[in-house]
Parts: structure tokens; C-alpha cells; sequence
């Protein structure tokens, strides 16, 4: 019996090598439009912020709205506590998205953000990979007098890499399952 399992064993070992892990570009889903020419445009999340959004030219915007929309919705809670950004995420990248917004505890903040570069990197059946740089040099965390907080958070020293794993749901809605950043990768 063992020399039969070590045999199929064996056999299976030298049916041939695995063939290399080559990512995909996703289908973009009918009706879907793409952009010819990239375009920016700026989002109003409060009277004290707005996020510049620069669209790639000839990208299907699905899986990159999975994460911009989650990155406007995380901000408009700072301002407003809404937790509507909970609904584009799932664990474990909702505690995380949870704990930033949580951060704030309720500091006000001013000023203006802008994603760029946003690309998706890999897709792979019901999981991808966004790749964004976050340029939040412009953002200011003010103290209760109004004024810029004397310790203003590393986040907003230099622009980061920002990349999101997505998962899409039975529903057929990609959502956000990890984020993963780097200060290197955007100028």
C-alpha cells in the first residue's frame, strides 16, 4: 500500500512543472465606459477639504472607484462620523480603515488631497490589486484653536504608495480587503 502512494505520488510529482503565475488584466464589464484622455477632477469632501482625483486615460474605472470611493468615504467620516466607508470594506482591512478614521478623534482638519497614478496592477479570478499614490502634503491637522497642530501627522510629509488587495463579492461589488503602503514608488 505505502509503495502504491509513493508511486502516485511520483507519478503526480512528474506529470510536468507548474506553469508560472502570469496576472491578467480585467474584463471590463459591458457598459462600462473608458476614458480616451485622463482627467482630473476634485471632490468636495467638506468646506475645509477637497481630494484631486486624476483618472488615467484608457483604464476601466471599476476597481479603481473601489478604492477611491473608499478613500473620500473614510475622509467625509473624519468630518461627518458616518460610517458608510464600512460598507466598501471587508476584514481584515475594515478594522484598519476603522482605526484610521478613529484616529482623528475628532480633530478638525483642512486642506486638499490628490490620488494619482492610480492603476490596477494585477487581477487575478475574484481578487486585484490597485496601485495609488497619495499625495497629502497638503492636508493639515488643526488643534482645537483652529491653528495647525504643532505635531502634524508623518502621513502628510511626502507623497506614499498606496497599494489595496480588492475582493469582488457574490453581489458582484469589489471591495477592499488589505491595504498595504510604502513610501517609495511616487515622486
Amino acid at each position: 500500500m505505502t509503495r502504491v502512494l509513493l508511486l502516485l505520488l511520483l507519478v503526480a510529482g512528474c506529470a510536468g512543472a507548474d506553469k508560472p503565475f502570469t496576472p491578467r488584466q480585467a474584463e471590463r464589464p459591458t457598459g462600462q465606459p473608458v476614458a480616451s484622455t485622463p482627467r482630473a477632477e476634485v471632490i468636495t469632501i467638506d468646506d475645509q477639504m477637497s481630494v484631486s482625483v486624476e483618472w488615467p486615460a484608457g483604464a476601466d474605472t471599476t476597481m479603481l472607484r473601489a478604492f477611491t470611493d473608499l478613500y473620500l468615504d473614510s475622509w467625509r467620516s473624519v468630518f461627518t462620523g458616518s460610517q458608510a466607508y464600512l460598507e466598501l470594506v471587508e476584514p481584515p482591512a475594515s478594522g484598519q480603515a476603522h482605526e484610521w478614521v478613529k484616529s482623528f478623534g475628532g480633530a478638525k482638519v483642512k486642506g486638499s488631497a490628490r490620488l494619482y497614478s492610480l492603476r490596477v496592477s494585477a487581477v487575478v479570478d475574484d481578487g486585484a490589486e490597485v496601485n495609488a499614490c497619495v499625495d497629502e502634503t497638503g492636508v493639515r491637522l488643526l488643534n482645537r484653536s483652529g491653528n495647525v497642530h504643532s505635531r502634524q501627522p508623518g502621513w502628510t510629509r511626502t507623497p506614499y504608495l498606496q497599494a489595496v488587495v480588492l475582493h469582488k463579492g457574490q453581489d458582484g461589488t469589489w471591495r477592499v480587503k488589505d491595504f498595504r503602503h510604502d513610501l517609495k514608488g511616487c515622486a
